[in-house]
């Protein structure tokens, strides 16, 4: 059990510490940050809130989604860093994909405000991770075995910026 809360800590504490002014030598209360959305490199802002409020059960209830992927370690695996940092070495990253952004649209995939459920994709033990940069493909990879998917009650929030030419 102990093993499964260390990478909801790190990944919470990896939000935080990006989210609080000062902390990365960046005095703004927000940290521009890199991550995924549909096989393509977006930014937000790094704005954590970690709550288990009933309004946050109501966010979560919307289905946005923050996916934050590990190996069998509990450690971000450098594949899914790489492409973000050498794109942009500027930004900070957790790695994440979203599964929604404000312009998406439709029944199924509709994008409702900027709070997001965190959930973790572990990487079996065995398995060299991949690059998951997708939603679809976090959950056909733990639909496939290679790892299982984390539902977690925290709530992220991470306004995406500049994300006009993404639909």
């Amino acid at each position: 059990m102990k093993k499964l809360q260390l990478p909801i800590f790190l990944a919470v504490l990896a939000l935080l510490v990006l989210a609080v002014p000062g902390a990365r030598g960046d005095s703004s209360a927000a940290v521009t940050n890199s991550g995924w959305y549909d096989h393509q490199i977006i930014q937000y802002k790094a704005t954590a809130e970690v709550t288990s409020s009933p309004q946050a059960a109501n966010l979560i209830a919307k289905g946005n989604i923050v996916y934050h992927i590990v190996d069998a370690n509990g450690d971000t695996p450098a594949v899914q860093c790489a492409p973000l940092l050498a794109a942009l070495p500027q930004d900070a990253t957790s790695c994440n994909v979203l599964n929604r952004i404000p312009t998406d649209h439709g029944v199924t995939n509709q994008y409702n405000g900027g709070a997001w459920n965190l959930q973790i994709f572990h990487w079996k033990n065995g398995v060299a991770p991949t690059l998951l940069n997708k939603d679809d493909d976090i959950t056909t990879a733990a639909n496939a075995g290679l790892g299982s998917l984390e539902i977690t009650s925290t709530l992220v929030r991470c306004p995406v910026i500049d994300f006009s030419s993404l639909r």
